[in-house]
């Protein structure tokens, strides 16, 4: 097979890969779930099998431990976030009329009149986020209440472990078979950028997840702490977007100082609210980041919001959770394409 062919016949499986994906993207959600857990346990399935457990076993208590881990995490946390974002849907109106007087008075300081125009549009913009609020309430409520929803919900919740389980199971053999399928000239370049990639997933997924999570239970029990209203959802909030570098901790402190002031007016409590992200960005990028993360996974963080913002578009909740690992195997295949073209005779010629 000549260097055009191959190239036709690669282009040819990323095109199909990717029509498969937005042809079914409305059913994958569970099976890429599942994937990801899978990926994220069996390195220590892997570890229970060196010390003579029985791989079955293995994968079926790590799997059972996780899901019990994170059903008790759920319990416990989305009671607490349910409340204050009910609270926080009630409140929203009144910091915008708050913000509006606000705005008009240091506009008369200027000599400058806020006209009934901008008045009304103020108070429309305050009656469509009630309006959203309410009816976004409204339909959660008639989700969680309709039977269709709920069989999907059950379906969802059996299917995903069982993937788990299955893919866990396997894996040593989907192992052995992806690398049977590889061309015999090309294996050790194909495994080589292959463990490139494993590498930098599991540097920024694995350690990144867990920086998320202890992240947002840092922020949110500082927050709560310091008397914040709403601090808790503020701060899983936050937690959560730290998946995107920067953006978290960002939408977090201005989410903090605004309801700090509108709900108070306190300077010492924006002050404090300051105090715990400092502290936050300081245990992350000192101790979480680099002990969890890693400093050379090779994901600048413009890549990952990047390729988080384009899967989410492209391909919605499926194409977030597929988002970093194809940025991850993207990033790898372009810095082993630099490297081929700095070797070349094109590269090295002179004109």
């Amino acid at each position: 097979m000549n260097f055009g062919s191959l190239s036709f016949f690669w282009v040819l499986v990323v095109a199909l890969f990717g029509g498969f994906l937005w042809l079914f993207q409305g059913i994958l959600t569970p099976f890429v779930l599942g994937m990801v857990i899978a990926y994220l346990l069996n390195p220590m399935v892997t570890k229970l099998e060196a010390v003579k457990w029985p791989r079955w076993l293995a994968v079926l208590t790590l799997l059972v431990s996780f899901l019990i881990v994170v059903g008790i995490g759920i319990g416990l946390l989305v009671p607490v976030l349910y409340r204050e974002i009910v609270l926080l849907a009630q409140d929203v109106p009144q910091w915008l009329d708050q913000g509006q007087k606000t705005v008009s008075a240091m506009a008369a300081k200027f000599g400058v009149d806020i006209t009934p125009d901008t008045a009304a549009m103020v108070e429309n913009i305050q009656g469509q986020a009630g309006n959203i609020f309410k009816a976004s309430k409204n339909i959660l409520s008639g989700v969680l209440a309709g039977g269709a929803a709920v069989l999907s919900l059950i379906s969802f919740a059996l299917l995903m472990p069982i993937v788990a389980f299955y893919m866990m199971l396997d894996w040593p053999q989907l192992v052995a078979k992806f690398n049977e399928l590889l061309p015999r000239a090309k294996a050790s370049v194909v495994k080589r950028l292959m463990q490139e990639a494993d590498t930098t997933l599991a540097g920024f997924i694995r350690g990144q997840l867990t920086v998320c999570v202890i992240l947002g239970l840092f922020y949110g029990i500082g927050l709560s702490a310091i008397g914040l209203r709403f601090g808790f959802v503020i701060g899983m909030s936050a937690g959560i977007l730290s998946i995107m570098p920067y953006v978290g901790s960002g939408f977090g402190l201005l989410m903090a100082v605004a309801v700090a002031w509108f709900t108070t007016g306190d300077p010492m409590l924006v002050a404090a609210a300051l105090v715990v992200f400092a502290l936050g960005q300081f245990l992350e990028g000192n101790f979480l980041t680099p002990k969890l993360v890693g400093e050379n996974i090779g994901l600048h963080p413009l890549w990952v919001i990047f390729a988080l913002m384009a899967g989410g578009s492209l391909l919605g909740f499926t194409g977030l959770l597929i988002a970093v690992p194809v940025a991850a195997v993207i990033g790898v295949l372009v810095r082993f394409a630099i490297s081929e073209y700095k070797k070349s005779g094109y590269y090295a010629a002179t004109l």
